[in-house]
């Protein structure tokens, strides 16, 4: 009966830990950055950027993953997700230069938003392997140089 008890609470502890690190900032990809940019039916779309590399600059390196919200920002909090044969919500995830996988479904739930001043909140992407990403961020603002969309 012990040994029944111990294997119990170890099953305990790392269903404890699993929900723990959910909300933690991603180990994969932990720089997050937020800007403008043009979307794919030419009108101004936010683009969020979790990267591997803290960058510097507007371009981002692979590997990366790329959430683009193609509505107008909404006051946080705020929740957005993928949806079948829509534009408002995009995400894919780049592992090395052209190749990139896009999100079967997604949600993107952010608690902060402030144009110039950045945006928190969390993500979950699924993909068609059957793999996801999921992690906390507090991304901050990078102003393109020049948009010109359309």
């Amino acid at each position: 009966m012990p040994r029944f008890f111990l294997c119990l609470a170890i099953l305990a502890s790392l269903t404890g830990c699993r929900r723990e690190s959910a909300a933690k900032p991603s180990q994969r990809f932990p720089f997050a950055y937020v800007r403008n940019d043009c979307g794919p039916t030419d009108g101004l779309d936010l683009v969020f950027y979790f990267t591997t590399k803290e960058g510097k600059e507007e371009n981002v390196e692979e590997p990366y993953i790329t959430i683009q919200i193609a509505e107008s920002a909404k006051p946080a909090p705020h929740d957005y997700s993928i949806q079948p044969r829509s534009i408002a919500m995009l995400a894919s995830r780049c592992m090395s230069a052209g190749h990139c996988v896009s999100a079967a479904s997604g949600t993107l739930h952010l608690t902060k938003f402030s144009e110039r001043n950045g945006a928190s909140g969390v993500y979950e992407l699924h993909f068609q392997d059957g793999s996801f990403e999921t992690a906390s961020f507090d991304a901050t603002w990078r102003a393109a140089k020049q948009i010109l969309c359309g």
